[in-house]
């Protein structure tokens, strides 16, 4: 009976330990954090529009200059195509299908932008608008406002970026989120060579705020200056 005892008392202590163990294991999940959809419907939305711009200025200064769209089967164009009058309508078309670009994003739908002056002349103002364009897959929709603010103490141009009522919404669940962004962007380097933009490199500052597909309120702002390389 002793040994039949101790073999019992053995295996309740054993399943005590196993089941607090797994209970502590359980514990110790790391959950998901409260403004995980947030942060990933403020990148959505931080990325399907800098990509925008992005595509813009791959085909164009703004001038008489068109190059070739970064992706391939996008089609562009510039009007009035001189070199004199202002303001200029660029237009990049990505068709109805998806077009992969050379970052690896799906686009498709119209990216039109108005250039009030060339882009490298204070006080020019570029005002973006999208006609059922989808980020991969995700429908983008908003006014992009930029705006060439001047020089600043370095010598360096700054362009103010504003997105405001954004609306962006899933592929898949029509669920929407909308965005909004007040940002400045120094012309940090790469300005001596306006053939050339993969030389370009940002100084972005500012904040964004909105409403997550979630339903999440939340407001952002940088605490250092953010380096992007073009």
């Amino acid at each position: 009976m002793k040994t039949k005892t101790t073999q019992l008392f053995v295996a309740i202590v054993l399943i005590a330990i196993t089941s607090f163990i797994y209970s502590g294991c359980k514990k110790k999940e790391d959950p998901k954090p409260k403004n995980a959809n947030a942060a990933a419907d403020n990148s959505n939305a931080e990325n399907a529009f800098a990509g925008i711009w992005k595509e813009i200025s791959t085909v164009t200064d703004s001038s008489n200059t068109l190059r070739a769209p970064a992706s391939a089967c996008a089609t562009a164009s510039i009007t009035p195509f001189d070199l004199v009058t202002w303001p200029k309508t660029v237009v990049i078309d990505f068709g109805t299908v998806n077009c992969l670009g050379s970052d690896y994003n799906n686009r498709r739908g119209v990216i039109t932008a108005v250039f009030s002056g060339p882009y490298l002349d204070s006080g020019t103002v570029i005002t973006i608008t999208l006609t059922n364009y989808y980020h991969n897959d995700y429908h983008i929709q908003g006014t992009q406002t930029i705006t060439n603010k001047g020089n600043n103490s370095a010598a360096h141009l700054v362009y103010n970026v504003v997105v405001n009522s954004a609306i962006v919404t899933h592929p898949t669940d029509g669920r929407s989120s909308t965005w909004n962004t007040n940002q400045d962007r120094e012309f940090y380097a790469g300005y001596l060579t306006s053939l050339n933009i993969w030389d370009d490199i940002y100084l972005i500052r500012g904040t964004a705020n909105g409403v997550s597909m979630e339903g999440e309120s939340y407001t952002i702002a940088t605490n250092s200056d953010l380096q992007v390389n073009v």
